[in-house]
């Protein structure tokens, strides 16, 4: 596959350099105005969207051959389906501020494009020729060449090429322009971390005054050096310089929220509660309750048991306003919580982040949602996910944990003798 030198920029100007309204929007080139006939005599004008491939920063080859396109499906003069095109009837919003589009395909014969300059160039070469022929002074491209505005630098450290593969410009778009913290950064929290730094949100503050210690290494996402660990950096700043490989707006702050700090959140749209000290969970709640932040507080009771580790994993989901919900959280800590063990294993840790993440994101809109949930379960024995809806009592969840997940249950000694 051959890679060229040139950047996402160098390839727009190049189209508008050429005529052509071309710009970038979420790793797609858009040409806008492209004429076409849309129906026996009728002219009409849509945007063609292509997917932008790119290695390493640097535009390659196009990997398809497919394109989307937000007019009618095009034909011929005469209305017949158009020659060289197959078009896919279904629509799909591929950006936010465009019409649906539907899908369309023409491939050179024998090769794929050799660039995307070819690929846009051979489309609305192909779209515009019946409408040239009703109308010879129809042109995707403009007398005047028109420059390029100014491009607004996007939260992500290089182009996020994976949504345009899979149309999803349109529902990122109900992630954009949020402000997300985490607060605590242990095994559940750095894996939030890891999900939401490649989300489209404007930035990620986390918040927890922990050093990077040798256990954390073994329940979190990634790859801790032994240098890492050396350099006995906070948390948040070990995270924050990893996951700014990726997200440019990751923002460390090695601080504890409590009482005295929770304020610190008032500017976020949402947050992901992470801490194990149920204890200290009360002010954070009663500030965000203030503010009316949403947010997620995730918990994990696990207890090891002859036959292996049991327990629960918790995700609660809390809009403004449900103080019924926000009860339920478990805010008493153990008495003696200085003997208790603390297990933390990866995978449920990642579960549990995972849960919160999908939580978080049917809340905005990103994933479909035919019920309101409030509170889930992950029982580790049964391998099952207990939830309760809002308007529904949350004793079958505290029933399917064994105990308040937040704390660790008592082992089941029934079921240990059976």
């Amino acid at each position: 596959m051959s890679v060229s030198a040139t950047s996402p920029d160098q390839e727009v100007r190049r189209l508008i350099g050429e005529g052509y309204d071309a710009a970038l929007a979420d790793g797609m080139l858009v040409v806008s105005h492209v004429p076409y006939v849309r129906g026996p005599g009728r002219i009409g004008r849509a945007s063609l969207l292509v997917p932008l491939s790119m290695v390493a920063g640097r535009v390659s080859a196009p990997r398809t051959h497919q394109a989307w396109w937000t007019g009618k499906e095009p034909t011929e003069v005469d209305g017949r389906p158009l020659d060289g095109m197959k078009a896919h009837g279904s629509t799909t919003r591929c950006l936010e501020g465009l019409p649906p589009a539907i899908m369309i395909c023409c491939k050179p014969r024998g090769r794929e494009f050799r660039d995307h300059h070819e690929f846009v160039t051979t489309y609305v070469g192909l779209l515009g020729a019946p409408a040239v022929t009703l109308d010879p002074s129809v042109t995707a491209r403009f007398r005047a060449p028109r420059t390029s505005p100014p491009t607004k630098e996007g939260p992500f450290a290089y182009l996020d090429t994976a949504s345009p593969r899979a149309a999803l410009g349109a529902v990122n778009a109900r992630v954009k322009g949020r402000t997300v913290g985490i607060v605590g950064l242990g095994g559940t929290g750095s894996y939030v971390l890891d999900l939401v730094s490649k989300c489209s949100v404007d930035a990620i503050h986390l918040y927890d005054d922990d050093l990077l210690e040798q256990h954390s290494a073994f329940r979190a996402p990634g790859a801790t050096t032994i240098d890492d660990l050396r350099a006995r950096r906070t948390k948040v700043d070990h995270f924050a310089s990893v996951y700014r490989g990726i997200h440019r707006h990751v923002m460390p702050h090695a601080i504890r929220i409590d009482g005295r700090t929770a304020a610190m959140l008032d500017p976020l749209d949402f947050v992901f509660l992470c801490i194990d000290d149920a204890a200290a969970k009360p002010p954070i709640i009663e500030r965000l309750a203030r503010r009316a932040i949403p947010y997620v507080d995730v918990g994990m009771g696990l207890h090891l048991t002859d036959r292996g580790i049991a327990g629960a994993i918790r995700t609660t989901f809390v809009e403004p306003g449900e103080h019924a919900v926000a009860e339920s959280i478990p805010t008493v800590g153990d008495a003696d919580g200085v003997y208790a063990t603390n297990i933390q294993i990866c995978e449920l840790n990642a579960l549990n982040a995972a849960l919160a993440v999908v939580a978080w994101k049917r809340h905005l809109g990103f994933y479909a949602s035919n019920r309101s949930q409030s509170n889930s379960v992950f029982v580790v024995e049964d391998g099952r996910l207990h939830t309760d809806e809002r308007d529904a009592p949350l004793v079958s969840v505290r029933r399917a944990s064994g105990a308040a997940v937040g704390a660790c249950p008592e082992p089941d000694h029934e079921d240990e003798d059976a």
